[in-house]
């Protein structure tokens, strides 16, 4: 095998040597990498890993014969109503997503999945050698950190049905064990929930605490809405949320979003306002675009409800900021492209920049 060795994939060990052994009937060269040797057969988080030189070609194989792990039917998913996944850390800002998201449950009759990661160190660690000396104490901290998580989504739970006195609102926890954002939108994916509800710290907080946020990696890869809620957003109820502001950049993606954003709000008679920031120089072209925009809305849905505007603004967060204060904008929506990781390092999207700008809620579509 050359030098650059990278991960094909995370499984469970079973999975894992099935995939290892169909790579190597097909040719190709792989081993298996962070298997819990006391206690193997049930090993969670074992890398597949290969040359890189044979990835194309691994994926093609795999993509015919493996196809991806169905979640277990139950109850939570038979009966085809609306889902909300609710991920927690147990933090302030998370019950106050709760808030947010239980509020939702009841206006879309819909049912809740809450979810928490832990971290296992035991599965995460590093390969054994002769290097390195396993420490038992591992296994020790994965059953604390598991005890943990279950204690805190026992007290979340007692939360949440609390504050549902009428008890419509089926909720549901569950445990996940592996690095928060992989295992957060690996699971939204056999879900296939409505939208995804999360909490997000203030912009007060340290950079350094900013750089990583689960939230923002959520938003980038999930294909699924994200509704960010700021640590010092002040929520007074789903009633309270009036005004939603949609900036548009007049993309083909831009008719899906504000057709999901009428069907999200339609029921507490939100308005919405599509807004697009241009400076002085371009507003010729925009303004057409802006009316071909406002024209089509007018035929899909009430004009009364969705305004359009062309903000005229050198700068992007002073436009969109002064129109927030100006109309008293409860939400933020935006609808972020899927990019390659070197521009998402080099380039954040404006959706990852307003996450940390503002202590709106923040509505995040994908194209």
């Amino acid at each position: 095998m050359g030098d650059q060795i990278i991960t094909l994939g995370t499984y469970t060990f079973e999975r894992a040597q099935i995939v290892q052994t169909i790579l190597e009937s097909g040719g190709i060269e792989c081993f298996i990498q962070n298997v819990n040797l006391i206690q193997g057969a049930v090993s969670t988080g074992v890398k597949v890993r290969i040359n890189e030189d044979d990835l194309e070609r691994s994926m093609k194989l795999l993509e015919k014969i493996i196809q991806p792990e169905k979640m277990k039917a139950d109850d939570s998913i038979v009966n085809n109503k609306p889902i909300i996944l609710l991920p927690v850390d147990f933090s302030d800002y998370s019950y106050k997503a709760a808030d947010v998201a239980l509020d939702w449950a009841k206006l879309l009759n819909a049912e809740m999945i809450v979810v928490h990661t832990y971290f296992d160190p035991v599965i995460n660690s590093l390969p054994f050698s002769e290097t390195y000396m396993y420490d038992v104490n591992l296994e020790e901290l994965s059953i604390d950190l598991k005890e943990e998580g279950e204690k805190g989504l026992k007290k979340m739970l007692k939360y949440l049905k609390s504050r549902d006195e009428s008890g419509k609102v089926k909720i549901k926890a569950e445990l996940l064990k592996g690095v928060a954002e992989d295992e957060i939108v690996a699971y939204s994916k056999q879900l296939d929930p409505t939208i995804i509800i999360m909490g997000t710290r203030g912009k007060d907080r340290k950079a350094a605490d900013l750089v990583g946020s689960v939230t923002a990696e959520v938003i980038d890869i999930s294909r699924v809405p994200v509704l960010a809620i700021p640590e010092d957003f002040k929520y007074d109820g789903i009633s309270s949320i009036k005004n939603v502001l949609y900036a548009t950049n007049f993309e083909e993606s831009d008719f899906k979003s504000i057709d999901i954003l009428e069907r999200f709000f339609k029921p507490i008679g939100v308005k919405i306002y599509c807004v697009h920031v241009v400076p002085e120089k371009a507003k010729e072209w925009d303004e057409v675009r802006m009316e071909g925009l406002k024209r089509h809305i007018q035929n899909k849905y009430d004009e009364s409800n969705v305004v359009c505007d062309i903000l005229l603004n050198e700068d992007f967060w002073i436009g969109i900021e002064s129109y927030i204060m100006e109309n008293k904008i409860d939400i933020l929506c935006f609808t972020a492209r899927r990019r390659n990781i070197i521009s998402r390092l080099l380039n954040p999207s404006i959706a990852k920049k307003m996450l940390f700008h503002s202590t709106t809620p923040l509505l995040v579509f994908h194209a």
